[in-house]
């Protein structure tokens, strides 16, 4: 050892050595780790979550189960359904998240559908019927589509725990000149769409 000192031998790059390669192995287990739980977060996201994390800035493409197509800026996330005001439109469209097929997030918003929205107890138990009620109470118009394709325009009339009554008329007219009501079960429906975005205040 001393005849290495003699010579100016120095263990100082080699311990820093050690130091590095302890410091690397270090960032790459904090990496991995983080990497684990990321994974582990985003797949505990519902497709709920996802649209939750959304802002009204961030135009979403759904395409549903009877294959309407809805290009949405989202207003508001409820148990079973999301709400957006049509692009180009001052109304309002619910749709199903159940009826939901397909969603197109911009690229810009990725990061933020990923993060999801904090929890909020009031909309997380937030049915649909709350929503149909709402629309009822106000007497709006709608028109409603299902999961095999049809449709029906009028004013909901009444809506129960799992189905809703609508008044059938057009939609330029009022629901006194309706001819007829129509039953319909929730699990049919896939989309709502109505021109009073105020009935929801969203």
């Amino acid at each position: 050892m001393r005849e290495l000192y003699a010579h100016g031998m120095s263990w100082d790059p080699f311990l820093e050595d050690l130091e590095h390669q302890f410091v690397s192995e270090r960032e790459l287990e904090r990496s991995a780790l983080a990497g684990e739980t990321e994974r582990a977060r985003i797949a505990a996201l519902s497709l709920r979550d996802r649209v939750a994390g959304l802002g009204p800035a961030d135009i979403v493409t759904i395409r549903d189960s009877s294959g309407e197509t809805h290009r949405l800026a989202i207003r508001g996330v409820g148990a079973h359904w999301v709400a957006g005001e049509p692009e180009g439109s001052r109304g309002l469209t619910l749709v199903r998240i159940d009826a939901i097929d397909e969603l197109r997030i911009p690229a810009a918003a990725r990061p933020a559908s990923l993060a999801g929205a904090d929890p909020d107890p009031l909309c997380d138990r937030t049915p649909a019927g709350f929503a149909l009620r709402a629309l009822a109470r106000r007497r709006s118009v709608v028109t409603i589509g299902t999961l095999r394709g049809a449709r029906y325009s009028g004013t909901i009339a009444r809506a129960g725990s799992d189905h809703l009554d609508i008044a059938l008329h057009d939609l330029g007219s009022s629901v006194s000149d309706a001819r007829e009501e129509a039953t319909i079960a929730f699990r049919a429906i896939a989309w709502i769409r109505t021109a009073d975005r105020s009935a929801l205040d969203l």
